[in-house]
């Protein structure tokens, strides 16, 4: 199963660049995209974005993406609109795709900060038990999917390790992820994390246990990072 993962965009901030790395890319099995994909709430773009892989790979895979921090909570609803019925959002949801004989089961959240940043703290007075909330359900939709799937993806904006963010500075990583997720990793064991948001990042994979973990922020990788999924164990 041919997968191509992407975040970060900021579209129309990268839009040409995200173009041209279409170009290098056959048609995949699957794309994921890991919030961001466009600038400030520009929900608009997310057109844009839907128009260029369908004129570049086709419409003949899903797309599968989770919200980030820049897809404001008062545009979701007209993000979901421009994604049209190409687009699957995944809120704090799950989804099963099947392709190739595997059934692959993903889990979308927007994933969590140690601290919340000052506009969070003073607009969403509850964001502390929000992130919290976040996690837990994030555990919960990946223990229900484990006997019903063959291989399980974790979709998230957020950083969930450290090892994904060096290249930031390591006291800022409570502003760009959460060990609340570094722990759901390692108490469920998923077989793939992807996460975007550290755009600075020089390390751009780890290992959580078993767990691969790629950061797939589109300034920092340069284009899109393609994954071979095999026989349901990576």
């Amino acid at each position: 199963m041919k997968v191509l993962a992407v975040a970060d965009v900021h579209s129309p901030r990268f839009h040409e660049d995200f173009v041209a790395g279409l170009k290098d890319h056959d048609s995949p099995d699957l794309l994921l995209m890991a919030g961001d994909m466009v600038n400030r709430g520009r929900a608009a773009e997310y057109s844009r974005i839907v128009e260029s892989i369908g004129d570049i790979l086709g419409n003949d895979f899903p797309i599968i993406a989770c919200f980030g921090n820049d897809d404001y909570g008062e545009r979701r609803a007209a993000i979901i609109e421009n994604g049209g019925d190409r687009i699957t959002f995944l809120d704090e949801k799950s989804k099963v795709v099947e392709t190739d004989g595997l059934k692959v089961g993903i889990v979308g959240t927007q994933g969590s900060l140690d601290k919340p940043t000052s506009w969070q703290r003073k607009t969403i007075p509850s964001i502390k038990r929000i992130f919290a909330q976040r996690a837990s359900r994030a555990e919960s939709l990946l223990r229900r999917l484990k006997e019903k799937t063959d291989y399980r993806i974790l979709l998230m904006h957020y950083a969930p390790c450290l090892e994904t963010c060096e290249g930031e500075s390591a006291r800022s990583f409570a502003w760009l992820g959460s060990r609340k997720f570094y722990s759901v990793i390692k108490t469920e064991q998923p077989d793939l994390v992807i996460h975007g948001h550290v755009h600075n990042a020089t390390t751009l994979e780890a290992k959580i246990g078993d767990t691969m973990v790629y950061n797939v922020a589109f300034p920092a990788v340069g284009s899109l990072t393609k994954l071979e999924i095999q026989d349901g164990s990576g």
